[in-house]
This record gives C-alpha cells, structure tokens and sequence, in this order.
C-alpha cells in the first residue's frame, strides 16, 4: 500500500461472520410464513418455490448492481402473486422468517482483534451487501462492537450493492477521510476487491474463510474467483491484520481535498497509439474521474500485458480483445460475422468468443458486439458523405443517392443477416452462464448490421438481462443527420433493452468527439439511458486531459451520468 492507512472499513459476511446452518429453527421458520402466507403444499414445494425467485432476484441484482428494500424484493420477486398491500405490510416479518434458521458467527479473532485495530487508532467502518437492514446491527450490538464503528452501510439501504463504487465513496463521505486513506477487508474479488479499486481505495485485502460461508443468502451466485486483479494482500485469519497495521501513534488523517469520480469507464480508444506508456492511459482517465475502463478493439495481448490490472478495473471489452491482426487488415479481410465465407464469418465468432473470455478473466460485466456489415462496395454511401460535407444534404442530387442507398442495401442484407442470426444464436450459448452481458451496438455505416428492425430481430433471440443493446450515441446521431436513421426511434424501441452507452458527441458527421464540443443533444437522450446501463467515454486520442474532465462535468451536467 502506497498512502498511509488510517481508516479499515470490513463486509461482514465471510469476512467478519460466517453463517452455520440450523435446519430445525429454518422449518420451524417456514412453517410459520406459509401459514402467514395461507400457502397450500408441502416445506419443500414453498422452499423450492420461494429459492427459486430468490435466485431470479440474485440473478437480476448482480447484473444490475441494484439492492432492493425489504419491501420491494418481496413485492416484486418473491411473492409477485400476492397483493401488494399485503406484503409491503408484512415484508420485514417475512424477511425474517425467510432467513431464520442461518445462525451468524463471528470468525475466531474478531472481537479482540477490531478492538486492538481500534485501540491503535484506526477508524473502523462496515460496507456490507445484505438483503437484511436489521442483522448486521444486531449481530454488532450483540457481540459489543457496535460502538467501535463510524458508520455501517447496508445495500438493502442503500439501494446499490457491491461492487459499485458508491458504497465505498458514501462511506469516505461519512467519514471525511480521502479513500486513497483507507483500506477494504472483504473476502469476494469480484465484488469487495473491483469496489475497492473503482472508488480508489488506498488498499483492499481478503480473507479466505475455507468455505464456511456456504449457507447464506447473501452470498453471491457464481462469483469469480479469479478475476485478474490480486489483493494487496491475502489473509488466513483476521489477527493477521495487526501485522499489517501498526499503532498509528496519535497520526491522523490528513484533510481530504475531495476530487470528482464518475459513474463511467473511459475507453482505451482514447490511448492506443499514443507515444505514452499504456498504463498512462490509466492512470491519467483515474485523474480526470473515470472509476473504469473499457479495452476497445485495437487492444493486443502485448498492451494487455502492459496496465496495471491491480489497480485498474476493466468493466467492459470491445471485441475483438485481444486483437490478433491490425485494425486495417481485419477490415481488409473483411472478418466479421456476417460474412458469407463460412470460414471466415467462423474465425469472427471464435474472435468474440475470446474477448467474452477475455472479460471473464479480468472481472468484467460487458462484451460490446459488432453485428457485421454487407460485403459490397460502398461508393454509394461514401459519395453521399462527401455531398454532405460539402453542403448540400438539401439538394435533389443528395436526395436521390440516399434513396439509391437505401434500395442497395435492402437487395443485399438478407444474406448476411441470416449469418449474424447464427452467429449470435451460437455467441450466445457460449456466453450463457458466463457472467457477461453482451451488448448489440447501432452501427455508424449505413451498410453496417443492425438497423432498426434487423436490432429488434437479434435482441428476440434471447431475453435475458444480460442480452441487450449497446447504444452508440455518435453513431446514431450520424445515420439520423444524414437522413438514414432516426436517432429516437432507437431509443424509443430498445431503451428497455439498454445494456450499455458509448458517449460521444459529433462535428458535422465526425463522431468520436468530446461530449459538448459538437451537435449532439445530450439532455433529451440522458432520460432514456436506464441507470444499470454501463456507461463508457468513447473519444479519440486528440483530446487532452482537460476536455475528458470537461466532457464528463457536461455529461453530468446533462444527467447522462452521475458523480458518485
């Protein structure tokens, strides 16, 4: 750890607490909420029941980020055909009962050693995801470390959950302390280490607890175990943090000059090919806000190799990552997976098939797709282009090219569509159970793959939460101004289906340009962009470090994103 430490904030379950199962006081529980519920079936039907839209709700949070109270999750997802008044009224009775019978126990070496961190002078906080507002708070109060603890953040409370970096920014406000002053005990990588390391924590560490944590319900579903991220240390055993955290001997933290984080990932597009180091790419989108980045296409093994993937979270790839061959020549080769060459249009496929791999490696939420295009040759839509940039989107000779565009490409599609349908029906059972969400995104070029209706086509293949849209705002700006595409009407038809947004705004129609420096309206689109959506900075590398901290005050400024 670079920066002193003087505040350790813990999760509880499987870092402070393990959960010992008791199946006497459990059925004795679920007995009494189906005879609350006037539930006809047997214990196992209910438990089979209730477990099963518990895991749909498990399911649905992990993706989203969101934590629901009490009150929405059994509303919502556990007991949907039941009225609503009903079980709002009794929500916190039923949560209880759901969860008797799973005993919370303190690990060996708890209590002695918060008191001995607390005696040496460090400020002691609890971030904890939990479906539960009231257990931490009496688990605390009844082992007598209630009063060591600043603060406890709860994601039942709270609203988001682990790993989102708000939690750990919320708590640093609370405390007036600089994160980069504070450590994370916890014991998941994928959600206490990436949340540590988006809001820019001075250190996390985590703790195996050899399986102990087997029985509770706020254990994550499918959590990773390796993510490509290490801790800055492993522990055994929570005594082994007094040797890594000397007396603070009467220091204290120095004042926090509070520096704005954003809810957004800064693409690579905007330092490949830089003469920089790679890893500056980093550390400078770090300076401007950004908690995240993602690696765009032009990414190869050699720069993967190159950033600091301890410090740095990748929270989306655009595929091809890694890349195996130029950026030039793939466009030369025409690899896509819309091709009509079966091997090649086969090779795209295995390309996206390793980036979701690639994600999976480095903890990622996000794979963004690039449907395909029509092989042809594209004077048509060049030449109407170039009308355009000269002036004259409103003559008859503009007017009849993009009609002449529009019929080409129409007698061209189906065939390459037909490959994009099974390419993606064969993506997709690669991806499933993966972790990823893959999203579909509009494309710049007019004989580029999916238009509107090919979009909704592809989005039917799989209704998933982790199946989407990926929203290109440059890109659907540019086919509206040129009179192709409207840009709403994307948004109307799929803001539902939105997993992901590529910020960018556009001069004339050359997009990849700093949000507020262009034509782009960004505050009548900002309330169609759902707050799950992973949002990403997608400039290219002539902006300075200035205009990326400008371009994210405007977008915040416009509501497209938030200041965590």
């Amino acid at each position: 750890m670079k920066n002193p430490i003087y505040a350790i904030w813990f999760d509880i379950g499987g870092t402070l607490k393990v959960t010992r199962r008791s199946p006497e006081v459990r059925r004795a529980a679920i007995l009494e909420l189906m005879e609350s519920l006037n539930f006809q079936g047997s214990v196992e039907d209910f438990d089979q029941l209730i477990s099963s839209r518990y895991q749909s709700y498990r399911e649905w949070c992990i993706s989203t980020l969101y934590e629901l109270s009490e009150e929405d999750l059994w509303v919502r997802f556990l007991l949907p055909d039941y009225p609503q008044d009903f079980v709002t009224r009794h929500a916190h009775a039923f949560n209880k009962l759901w969860r008797s019978g799973r005993e919370p126990v303190l690990l060996p070496g708890a209590v002695e050693t918060l008191h001995t961190l607390y005696d040496r002078g460090y400020r002691l906080f609890v971030i904890s995801n939990t479906t539960s507002p009231i257990e931490t708070p009496n688990l605390l109060a009844k082992t007598g470390l209630v009063d060591l603890f600043e603060g406890v953040i709860l994601s039942t409370t709270f609203g988001w959950r682990k790993p989102h970096p708000s939690l750990f920014m919320s708590a640093a406000r609370q405390m007036v302390i600089d994160p980069v002053n504070c450590v994370y005990v916890g014991n998941d990588p994928a959600r206490d280490l990436v949340g540590a390391r988006q809001a820019g924590l001075g250190g996390a560490i985590l703790i195996n607890t050899d399986g102990s944590f087997d029985d509770d319900l706020d254990k994550d579903i499918n959590q990773q175990e390796s993510i490509g991220m290490q801790p800055d240390a492993w522990i055994s055993s929570l005594p082994q943090l007094l040797e890594i955290f000397p007396p603070l001997n009467g220091q204290t933290a120095p004042k926090w000059d509070e520096q704005p984080l954003y809810d957004a990932a800064l693409s690579t597009m905007w330092g490949v090919g830089q003469p920089c180091p790679f890893n500056q790419t980093f550390i400078d989108g770090r300076k401007a806000g950004f908690a995240r980045f993602e690696l765009n296409h032009r990414v190869t093994t050699k720069l993967i190799e190159q950033f600091d993937h301890d410090q740095f979270y990748i929270a989306s790839v655009h595929e091809p990552c890694p890349t195996t061959i130029s950026y030039e020549d793939r466009k030369q080769m025409d690899i896509t997976i819309s091709n009509l060459e079966e091997t090649i249009r086969v090779r795209a496929v295995d390309d996206i098939k390793r980036s979701i791999d690639t994600a999976v490696k480095l903890g990622a939420r996000l794979v963004v797709i690039h449907p395909g295009a029509i092989t042809c040759d594209r004077w048509r839509d060049d030449r109407l282009r170039a009308l355009y940039r000269q002036g004259h989107r409103h003559t008859s000779e503009y007017q009849a090219l993009l009609e002449d565009v529009i019929a080409h490409r129409e007698t061209l599609v189906q065939p390459h569509f037909e490959r994009v349908l099974i390419s993606m029906q064969e993506i997709i059972r690669f991806s499933t159970g993966s972790g990823i969400s893959l999203g579909l995104e509009n494309r710049y070029r007019y004989y580029d793959i999916p238009l509107l209706d090919e979009m909704e086509q592809l989005l039917a293949l799989c209704d998933a939460n982790w199946y989407g849209f990926q929203y290109d705002v440059g890109h659907a700006h540019t086919l509206d101004v040129l009179g192709m595409v409207s840009h709403f009407e994307w948004l109307e038809r799929f803001s539902s289906r939105m997993v992901g947004v590529h910020f960018h705004d556009v001069i004339g129609i050359t997009d990849h340009q700093v949000p507020g420096q262009g034509d782009v309206d960004f505050t009548a689109i900002s309330r169609y962009i759902p707050d799950s959506a992973q949002l990403t900075l997608e400039i290219g590398p002539k902006a300075s470090l200035t205009d990326l901290v400008e371009g994210l005050q405007r977008l915040a400024d416009h509501g497209c994103i938030e200041r965590i």
